[in-house]
């Protein structure tokens, strides 16, 4: 009796014992002290919870070019009308007139050149025009003149018939320099096509642009502001007439 007794009690410590390490290993159960994150090795018995993060998409920011400022237009002029302000002048050495919708100067004797104002007055300008000469050998120049103070002070930037430019000055009466000699331009069209013109008299830099490309440029500050015009003159030929339209003047 006392055996079964015995037996009894040593069964019931060891289905105690059992509980106890059961409840000592479940989920339950305190985790290490020593335990670290940085451990190599982790405990398969705990739990470690991992945290979700979104990351919001990074906007793209685009930065568009910044616009260049146009040039002003303060005076235009297609020459469809004949009292829109320019000289009308003939003899029999040249003509300065308003033709057929366009501005046409004749040039009729050697070593002689004839020039036309709308008499307006401008600073710092942006000229440009459609050229044609018409008539006439190559030994012609034409062009666009620039700051004309009077009969005696301007600038003007020409071509010449052969496809050449220069940048020329009258300055207090004086004869028609140059300050910048010419110079062969291979966008100029020669003989009797059509050349597009643009003349940039901005502060003492007076450059001349041929059909879109840079031909010749100067310095000079002799003459800061006037009026501008056409011009064209020969050389040794006679009987050259040019032909000008779509006059436009604008204010960089």
């Amino acid at each position: 009796m006392r055996r079964t007794i015995w037996i009894s009690l040593l069964i019931i410590s060891l289905v105690a014992a059992s509980l106890a390490c059961a409840t000592l290993t479940g989920s339950n159960a305190t985790p290490n002290p020593d335990f670290s994150a940085n451990n190599d090795v982790q405990d398969p018995n705990i739990s470690v919870a991992t945290a979700t993060v979104r990351v919001a998409p990074t906007a793209t920011i685009e930065i568009l070019p910044t616009a260049e400022p146009q040039p002003l237009i303060v005076f235009e002029d297609e020459f469809s009308d004949v009292n829109s302000g320019w000289d009308r002048f003939s003899d029999n050495e040249g003509i300065t007139n308003y033709f057929n919708s366009a501005y046409k100067i004749g040039v009729y004797t050697d070593h002689k050149f004839f020039w036309t104002n709308p008499y307006r007055n401008f600073g710092d300008v942006i000229v440009e025009v459609q050229s044609q000469k018409i008539s006439g050998g190559d030994d012609v120049q034409y062009g666009i003149i620039c700051r004309h103070q009077d009969v005696d002070n301007w600038y003007v930037l020409v071509i010449s018939g052969d496809g050449w430019a220069a940048i020329r000055k009258r300055i207090q009466g004086n004869d028609l320099e140059f300050i910048a000699d010419w110079v062969e331009v291979s966008a100029a069209n020669t003989g009797n096509a059509t050349n597009d013109l643009r003349a940039e008299c901005i502060g003492n830099r007076l450059s001349l642009y041929v059909n879109g490309t840079l031909a010749i440029e100067v310095f000079d500050s002799d003459i800061p502001t006037g009026d501008v015009g056409l011009l064209a003159g020969n050389f040794d030929q006679t009987n050259s007439e040019v032909l000008f339209d779509y006059f436009v003047v604008m204010e960089p």
